[in-house]
């Protein structure tokens, strides 16, 4: 590692703490954080699994011990295996976000899991918080996307758990133990994912609403029309949507008049889920829950949208 890259592993993205430690070590394979683990074991030394270090909850940091290791995955960010009969894709922890992205998309499917950070984050982390992202309503939790676990646990014993058989119910789920559990309980090296076919046609829209309240009564007039289609609803408020746009010059607030909440959705489905969403949102116009609506007529104000 090129000392002058070692800092960021001790900050924070938000610069509220400031981490401690004595050593960085950036093992390249499971056999290797199992010796590390084995390593600090003996030395009773804590260990801080680090991964894309874009968590704002310090997390990733040791804040209250110098005694500490720093074990970061970003050399283990290969995709192992691509099953298209499985419908399912292995990669290793420090594999960023948006490579998994680009590695299903060029077989023709995709990963459900995305957020804002996609492109830093990586799936260690995504599955040791149980990220949630931005299509959670309609795909779950980094958990519900997840058929398999390889990782080192506390003693360095390595769990070997990536076999991508859905009807497994034998014995206890250690995956769903470590998932969720921050490097509690063992370090995630890799994971067996679940892709899904692309969908033909994506239809997004930003809707001028008057309250949290109406965004609930919207969500539940559009997803009456469109069901399991709805992937990603955002809310946010109208100051923040100004702030954010008086401060990025590149951005424009695409309501002509003030608007104290906004709604961002998105609804992904077979052809004609555009004409879909359309014949939701007149409905509701028509029940006075929207003020005034955004629709992307393509990717590129799609894009504008989410940006």
């Amino acid at each position: 590692m090129d000392v002058t890259d070692a800092p960021r592993h001790f900050d924070d993205p938000r610069g509220r703490f400031k981490g401690r430690g004595c050593l960085i070590v950036l093992p390249n394979s499971t056999e290797q954080v199992a010796a590390i683990v084995r390593l600090c074991n003996a030395a009773k030394a804590g260990i801080v699994p680090y991964s894309g270090g874009t968590g704002v909850v310090a997390g990733q940091l040791s804040i209250d011990s110098d005694n500490a290791i720093i074990m970061s995955l970003e050399r283990m960010n290969k995709v192992r295996e691509i099953s298209l009969d499985d419908s399912v894709l292995v990669a290793e922890a420090g594999c960023i976000l948006e490579n998994i992205h680009s590695a299903a998309q060029e077989q023709g499917m995709m990963f459900p899991l995305s957020m804002a950070s996609k492109g830093s984050c990586c799936i260690g982390g995504n599955l040791a918080t149980n990220a949630g992202g931005i299509q959670v309503l309609r795909y779950g939790n980094a958990r519900d996307l997840c058929l398999g676990i390889e990782a080192v646990l506390p003693c360095g014993t390595i769990l070997s758990e990536l076999s991508p058989l859905r009807k497994n119910n034998t014995g206890y789920d250690l995956r769903h133990l470590l998932i969720g559990s921050e490097g509690t309980l063992g370090v995630i090296t890799a994971a067996s994912l679940i892709l899904k076919p692309i969908d033909p046609e994506t239809a997004t829209a930003l809707l001028a609403i008057k309250s949290p309240a109406h965004a609930l009564m919207v969500y539940k007039e559009i997803k009456g029309h469109l069901d399991d289609a709805v992937s990603a609803l955002e809310l946010m408020s109208g100051l923040g949507l100004e702030l954010v746009t008086s401060k990025f010059p590149t951005l424009r607030n695409p309501f002509e008049h003030s608007c104290d909440w906004a709604l961002l959705l998105e609804a992904t489905g077979p052809l004609g889920i555009g004409e879909r969403l359309e014949t939701a949102l007149t409905g509701c116009f028509e029940n006075n829950l929207v003020l005034d609506a955004v629709v992307a007529q393509s990717q590129s104000q799609r894009d504008s949208l989410w940006a």
